[in-house]
């Protein structure tokens, strides 16, 4: 009987274990990167994961073959995924679930690509390519038909030893062709729609230590100047058109002496970095860096319709997802050598809510999809920005389930009661994420709104103040008066 009970003691001890390890979450444990955002102070917070590797893909040996040092990838409106696979000097054409459709080899008479690197569909369905060590951009149609081939700009701008070698290249609803160039470190080149040089937009700043300056133009001998790094500034490396036909521009290139210059912008059709920068930090990647090969630099880009922005460091592997203000969303992503890791992450685009990811390390694309917490951030983002404010609220509190530490939740939650006018409760929240200039900008309102309301009340109490201060000088004087009479007539 007692062996009998052991046994039924064991098998019931056995059965619990097993159960209770059906609600262990392994979600965590199959993805291989940690998530996290920063708080107020910019340390770094452990967040849950807001995407998850769905497939890496490298190439299909029946039909296309391997990827050979790939550089960019575009995906247009109806899911058709474009690779410019450059040394295997091609533009392969694949659906979003990688099912090979066709590739572009030879065009026109036999010609070929030379390490095509950027890549370009626009809403026509044309195809634009920068046909890098060909020095030009070629052009198709809709029907991958040769149409054009753009050479080097005739400019005095640019000089007859700087050579045209085309990286990247978007097009915008006009038709003008903006383009970045190995070697040209005054903008991003603007052509007008038939090809011809229209100018440089968007050229960025020159970084110049003033001690280096004074010293290399008025004591540095001839030799000196020689052996001193020229002054020239920073080079864009990537570009993207948004909905409403501004550019984003990443820089890749900084230095740890220059880390936290502006290395993401947006630019307005004048050139002019618009880009909003209203978080705990800059748009600059990672806050803290040991050394150079900790810095974060950006390979490129990607924007969503409601001005969600996702950057790829290309250096240490990881995404940077930020909202219209610059508030950093979530961190994710990192080099390794398992499924959804990157050893050379070079370009990042977006689909339907899915990111998918260029290797050209591993000469490999990996997709990544929203989990239910990256879904609700998102969804909450967008109905603000579509000025729905009530559901996205609803949102942001789901958030909390998830991330009880969320500053975003809580902000997100602050702007809508504020655009409701529940000011008092946006002050709340707005404190709760440390977010000192939305606070002030709700206690304004609070404050106003307080005035308003209470305006009569206000006014009835400082006009009895008034009287009774009045009342009570004269009753203080006629007082003194009286005393005074007393004092002269002896009494």
């Amino acid at each position: 009987m007692k062996k009998l009970s052991k046994r039924i003691i064991v098998g019931v001890l056995t059965l619990m274990l097993l159960c209770s390890s059906l609600f262990i979450p392994t979600a965590k444990a199959s993805v291989p990167y940690d998530s996290y955002t920063y708080n107020f102070w910019l340390d770094p917070v452990e967040s849950p994961n807001p995407y998850v590797p769905k497939d890496e893909f490298t190439g299909d040996p029946t039909t296309m073959g391997k990827f050979n040092n790939p550089q960019d990838l575009f995906i247009t409106k109806d899911g058709i995924i474009y690779v410019a696979d450059t040394d295997n000097n091609r533009i392969v054409f694949l659906d979003t679930s990688f099912q090979y459709i066709g590739e572009i080899t030879t065009f026109h008479n036999g010609d070929t690509f030379n390490k095509p690197q950027g890549i370009f569909v626009t809403e026509g369905n044309h195809i634009f390519v920068a046909d890098t060590e060909n020095q030009r951009i070629v052009e198709f149609d809709e029907n991958k038909q040769f149409v054009r081939e753009i050479l080097r700009p005739e400019t005095e701008l640019i000089t007859d030893n700087t050579s045209f070698r085309p990286t990247k290249v978007v097009i915008d609803g006009a038709g003008r062709i903006y383009t970045l160039a190995i070697g040209i470190n005054s903008g991003i080149v603007e052509l007008n729609p038939d090809g011809t040089f229209q100018g440089f937009t968007g050229a960025s700043e020159v970084n110049i230590n003033p001690i280096s300056y004074v010293w290399r133009r008025y004591f540095a001998t001839d030799e000196q100047k020689k052996r001193m790094e020229l002054i020239i500034p920073t080079e864009y490396n990537n570009l993207f058109l948004d909905n409403e036909e501004f550019i984003y521009v990443t820089m890749g290139n900084v230095d740890v002496k220059d880390y936290g210059i502006d290395v993401i912008r947006r630019l307005n059709p004048s050139g002019i970095n618009v880009i909003r920068d209203f978080g705990y930090g800059s748009p600059i990647g990672d806050y803290f860096v040991r050394d150079q090969q900790d810095i974060t630099r950006f390979n490129d880009i990607t924007v969503t319709d409601y001005q969600v922005y996702t950057a790829l460091d290309g250096v240490n592997g990881k995404l940077f997802t930020y909202d219209y203000d610059g508030n950093l969303l979530y961190v994710f992503g990192s080099n390794g050598a398992r499924q959804g890791n990157f050893k050379n992450a070079v370009s990042v685009e977006q689909y339907q809510g899915t990111l998918y990811v260029l290797d050209n390390g591993n000469n490999s694309i990996t997709s990544f999809e929203l989990t239910e917490y990256g879904s609700l951030v998102n969804n909450a983002i967008k109905l603000h920005y579509e000025g729905k404010y009530e559901e996205s609220a609803e949102n942001w509190q789901q958030v909390l389930k998830f991330n009880a530490n969320s500053d975003m939740a809580y902000i997100g939650l602050g702007k809508v009661y504020l655009r409701n006018g529940e000011y008092k409760k946006a002050m709340d929240y707005f404190k709760l994420a440390n977010n000192r200039k939305y606070y002030s900008k709700a206690f304004t309102f609070y404050r106003r709104q307080f005035l308003g309301d209470n305006f009569g009340l206000i006014m009835t109490s400082v006009v009895i103040i008034i009287i009774c201060i009045l009342g009570l000088r004269v009753y203080l004087k006629t007082k003194k008066i009286n005393v005074q009479k007393r004092e002269v007539n002896g009494i």
